[in-house]
């Protein structure tokens, strides 16, 4: 048997109240990251193919109506 996570976020973080969160578009942090060593001149090293994908997931917000927090939530999938 085996248990499937759900697409998205359902409840929030902080406090447990059910939160429909939105997708979002961000970018990785290790693309940020290397955006700002380039532009110091520095070039820095590639990160293998599965690192980047464990890194990238998607991205989720949402606004709780139970205790007003905005989380922002990355999702991984595992292998």
């Amino acid at each position: 048997m085996s248990a499937q996570a759900p697409e998205r976020p359902q409840f929030c973080p902080w406090c447990g109240t059910p939160l429909p969160f939105e997708e979002h578009g961000h970018e990785p942090r290790y693309e940020s990251l290397a955006k700002e060593a380039r532009a110091r001149g520095a070039e820095p090293p590639p990160l293998p193919d599965r690192v980047e994908d464990m890194l990238a997931g998607e991205s989720y917000v949402g606004a709780c109506p139970g205790c007003r927090v905005v989380s922002h939530v990355i999702g991984h999938r595992a292998r």
